[in-house]
């Protein structure tokens, strides 16, 4: 059990990156970013290019391709949801727009590397030995580095201005637009950073296991419940969402057989849906925001 549990907290340390930039960009901009799997796709697409066809080293590659889906994701915020935001759409027309751009990346992927699985780190992985529990090298990667940036983040919220602004914006944009921010730039920076998130997650499981053009929309979609599982109103909840989520499905792989780790993923999402739709650490609208 405690191998499942520690494989388990490994996944979840990656959807929680994850989550946080898609939290980080619903909860500043109200935008539910489906296209966050394309941004996710495309960050391992890129460290792919740097990698293994340009064959820079790791680290260099790792900053190259963090630096495209950055500019990527706020480049989507540009030409698209930003004309949409000042055109008044409804959350409908966002919606089904983040969706076409997300079909367009995914296509155009596919159409130029192909729809076969690419791996960057063939042979045998490094492992370590904890007592009983056996981890590889980048499962340790995964576990350090959704710990570190979710405390990076908790620190940038809470002790940067810009942080700061980011609260505001997500409080009321109107009146933060107001006071005199600058929300079109809080706006980019919110994807900016929500695509850096996204890129992280995704290089970390290409590392691992390497990707395909299609495993984006799945891994958004593990995100989005582990914001609902927090609280979408909560920058950080998100990533305890994710962690408690990783760990359910690998318990339920331990218990069962991978075949239901879909299945039950889902079934949480209904419950918490129908039971406590603000999340575990999310608070009811007031009676005027709900109207």
């Amino acid at each position: 059990m405690l191998q499942f549990l520690a494989n388990g907290f490994c996944k979840g340390a990656v959807i929680a990156l994850v989550a946080l930039g898609f939290g980080l960009i619903y909860t500043t901009t109200r935008v539910f970013h489906i296209a966050h799997a394309a941004i996710y796709v495309l960050g391992a697409y890129a460290l792919y290019v740097a990698l293994i066809l340009l064959k820079l080293p790791l680290l260099p590659s790792i900053g190259l391709s963090l630096l495209v889906a950055i500019v990527a994701g706020m480049l989507v915020d540009w030409s698209v949801y930003q004309p949409l935001a000042k055109s008044s759409a409804s959350a409908a027309v966002v919606l089904i727009s983040s969706l076409g751009v997300q079909i367009v990346f995914e296509n155009l992927i596919a159409l130029a590397f192909g729809n076969q699985s690419q791996i960057l780190r063939p042979g045998v992985e490094r492992t370590f030995s904890f007592g009983s529990v056996i981890l590889t090298q980048i499962q340790i990667a995964q576990a350090v580095t959704g710990l570190v940036l979710t405390a990076a983040f908790w620190l940038f919220l809470k002790h940067t201005r810009t942080g700061q602004l980011c609260r505001a914006v997500s409080d009321d944009e109107t009146l933060a637009s107001v006071l005199g921010v600058r929300v079109r730039r809080i706006r980019l920076l919110a994807f900016g950073l929500g695509s850096a998130f996204a890129a992280i997650g995704s290089m970390l499981i290409a590392l691992d296991v390497g990707m395909d053009p299609h495993v984006g929309f799945s891994a958004v979609l593990a995100a989005a419940v582990a914001c609902i599982i927090g609280g979408l109103r909560n920058f950080l909840a998100p990533a305890v969402g994710g962690v408690l989520l990783g760990l359910t499905q690998s318990l339920v792989v331990w218990q069962t057989s991978a075949k239901w780790e879909t299945a039950v993923t889902f079934g949480i999402l209904i419950l918490f849906l129908l039971f406590r739709r603000q999340g575990l650490f999310g608070t009811n609208d007031r009676a005027e925001e709900a109207a």
